[in-house]
């Protein structure tokens, strides 16, 4: 493995360029989820923005070998919760159990129950994590907030990951639970502490980067290590870092690093779907003039999204502000329309699968929660605006 590979590592838990954060009063977040898990039937619950380090975090402290992620999507029902968890664990499922000595046997067929599972983590020292509990169903999430309340008094130690706007409330709001949940809220990450990671890691590979470029990458990588360690390792990739001989970082490189580092991002049929919106029948949409052409007002929300400075969270009247700005000419959208298109988004991705769950209309509030999509919509399109 190159030296850039093993140094930025958007995908893994990152050695040198892992960046320690202060959580509050003083302690990091490493303290504080070290604290959280020794503390006996407790569930730890951790909520944070998607891409922030939330899983990374768990890695580091509990350790990948002791770490037992469980997606909330991989619970498909109430009958195997159990089962789903002790199999990612690598318990087997079924078989027979024989007791006693050879001439005085007895053959049991083996079942998976909550109780063994719970006897495994422990006996192997697992610690369960829970991660994007909000895929699961709030059915799932409300049987689950039940089960772990026995479980984490019988000795099993659970973190549930979620993002900090959706349904962690089965968790939060469990009065069976109130008492019995130590809560950290991961803050987004802050300028200075994101500057660590290319610092840190160009360092290591003796290669200089001008502050510019930095600041840069900083801003682009909105809020997310995750982003920031893909930026570094494909500019280091664009620049031959690890030749011996490496090109100087220009501004031409690195919005070349930016667009290279959409190519593996797979929102073209989010995009369409989100551009496309509901399908409705009667007169044609209202389209409005701008820039890169005629654009109806699905076009001109993702347009709005996209726009400087990428943010992850837009109140309605900054959205309204943004897409009016984009439109040539005194037609402006009103905020009528507006509301009624954004709650048609949330209606065609409400009916897709989990990967187009990349914005949420709530609150009078745009999430954008997959920070990748807002980083492939400023830099994975061409110049004339992509699929619209």
């Amino acid at each position: 493995m190159n030296k850039s590979a093993e140094i930025f590592k958007p995908g893994a838990l990152p050695v040198t360029t892992y960046i320690s954060r202060e959580a509050a009063l003083g302690f990091t977040y490493e303290e504080r989820l070290e604290q959280a898990l020794n503390m006996s039937g407790y569930i730890t619950l951790i909520s944070g923005p998607s891409k922030i380090g939330k899983t990374v975090l768990c890695e580091r402290v509990v350790g990948i070998d002791k770490l037992v992620e469980v997606l909330g999507s991989d619970f498909l029902n109430k009958e195997n919760v159990w089962k789903t968890i002790g199999a990612k664990a690598g318990m087997p499922l079924s078989g027979m159990v024989t007791t006693g000595n050879t001439d005085n046997s007895i053959s049991e067929e083996y079942i998976v129950t909550r109780e063994n599972v719970i006897a495994y983590y422990q006996e192997h020292e697992l610690v369960l994590l829970i991660d994007d509990f909000h895929y699961a169903s709030e059915e799932i999430q409300r049987f689950l907030s039940q089960q772990l309340k026995d479980a984490i008094r019988k000795g099993l130690r659970v973190i549930i990951s979620s993002l900090p706007h959706r349904c962690d409330d089965a968790i939060r709001t469990n009065p069976d639970l109130q008492g019995r949940i130590s809560i950290i809220d991961i803050k987004p990450w802050s300028k200075d502490e994101l500057r660590q990671i290319p610092r840190k890691g160009f360092e290591q590979l003796g290669i200089h980067v001008d502050d510019k470029y930095i600041e840069s990458l900083v801003g682009e990588s909105l809020a997310s290590p995750q982003l920031m360690q893909l930026l570094c390792l494909n500019l280091c990739v664009l620049i031959k870092a690890d030749s011996g001989n490496a090109v100087d970082v220009s501004e031409e490189i690195i919005k070349k690093a930016y667009k290279f580092s959409t190519l593996n991002l797979d929102f073209k049929n989010v995009t369409a779907v989100i551009s496309n919106g509901k399908t409705k029948r009667g007169r044609e949409r209202k389209k409005y003039c701008t820039s890169k052409g005629e654009l109806d007002l699905y076009s001109l929300i993702l347009e709005a999204i996209a726009q400087d400075p990428p943010i992850e969270e837009i109140g309605f009247d900054d959205l309204l502000t943004r897409i009016n700005k984009t439109i040539v000419g005194d037609d402006k959208v009103t905020p009528k329309s507006l509301k009624e298109y954004l709650g048609n988004i949330q209606e065609v991705l409400n009916d897709k699968n989990r990967t187009f769950e990349v914005l949420e209309w709530r609150d009078n509030v745009l999430y954008v929660i997959e920070a990748l999509f807002l980083f492939y919509l400023r830099w994975g399109r061409n110049e004339q605006g992509t699929e619209y």
